[in-house]
């Protein structure tokens, strides 16, 4: 009975052992291993769900004007861009989709921020783009790095100079526009070599400078507090200066009014900028940006506004 017993363990041993060697070869093993590992989800970035956009995608649009252009690769992780996207398009319309175009190409910011007007402009006038952003609430978008793109050329939107100051070393930043702010975007150079956000005192930088288009020349008026105690010749005579107008280096006063000569040398960007900026409505809704290229077709255009992910914020034919 034992020496049976032995040969009946021995015989199971190689029974055992000739299985596991069929498993491998047959490759069994490794298929079930491929199981198992499909099961456990190592990675430590979530899966992306159907329908989302991907960060390698990097599709050719069939929109005919985008021509052989793909969108650049998305810098935002899928899972961050597909919460926006879900968030922001939502309750878009399906007849609103441009044509070429489908819901996951459109950026969050779809038609909250347009192509409000577009001149191309000839070789007698600038050409011009505006941007308009218009949001329901107290939200904001930094526009720097977008892209407009049209049917020969295109350029993306540069940085500015939010609060320019008198002395004029303030550095250029984003630009960030809230709801009823706009960009205006010129093919002409700036006079001062940067792009500014307009302000309540910007239009006395037009006295020493030539700006195409020129500055608005809406700077506040003098208070007439500030000058009763002056002659009555001088303050007519500063009553005169609207219009971001500087005194002239003469003026009609009587010159035993000291006073007088010396608010005058405050009827300028520096004084205007000391006296107003505080003020609430200091900033003005107007940026300005000064490209010096031209890339508008003169007659017929159509032009792509994408966000820094490639995605369509908003279209505009001529």
């Amino acid at each position: 009975m034992k020496g049976g017993g032995m040969a009946i363990i021995i015989l199971t041993i190689i029974g055992i052992i000739g299985a596991g060697l069929y498993l491998l070869r047959s490759g069994a093993v490794g298929k079930l291993g491929s199981l198992t590992s499909g099961l456990i989800h190592t990675s430590s970035t979530p899966a992306a769900p159907q329908g989302a956009v991907s960060q390698t995608s990097t599709a050719v649009q069939s929109n005919p004007w985008y021509g052989s252009y793909s969108p650049p690769v998305a810098s935002t992780p899928w899972y961050e861009m597909f919460s926006a996207l879900s968030s922001g398009t939502s309750a878009i319309n399906s007849a609103d989709i441009p044509a070429g175009f489908t819901a996951s190409q459109l950026s969050p910011y779809f038609h909250k921020v347009r192509l409000s007007s577009v001149s191309a402009g000839s070789s007698y006038s600038i050409g011009q783009i505006s941007l308009y952003a218009s949001f329901s609430d107290n939200a904001a978008v930094n526009v720097t790095g977008w892209t407009i793109r049209a049917h020969y050329g295109g350029e993306i939107v540069p940085q500015a100079v939010n609060f320019y100051e008198p002395s004029g070393l303030a550095a250029e930043s984003d630009i960030i526009l809230r709801s009823g702010d706009y960009v205006n975007i010129y093919s002409s150079a700036s006079a001062i070599g940067e792009n500014l956000r307009l302000n309540k005192c910007t239009g006395y930088l037009e006295n020493n400078n030539h700006f195409t288009p020129s500055l608005p020349q809406d700077c506040p008026s003098i208070d007439r507090s500030d000058i009763r105690g002056f002659s009555g010749a001088c303050q007519n005579y500063i009553s005169s200066l609207y219009g971001c107008r500087l005194p002239d280096p003469n003026p009609p006063v009587p010159q035993n009014d000291y006073g007088c000569l010396s608010y005058l040398t405050t009827i300028n960007f520096k004084g205007c900028y000391d006296r107003h900026t505080g003020d609430s409505n200091f900033l003005s809704h107007e940026w300005r940006v000064w490209t010096n290229y031209r890339f508008l077709d003169q007659y017929h255009d159509q032009l792509l506004l994408l966000d820094k992910n490639g995605l369509l914020v908003d279209v505009y034919q001529y």
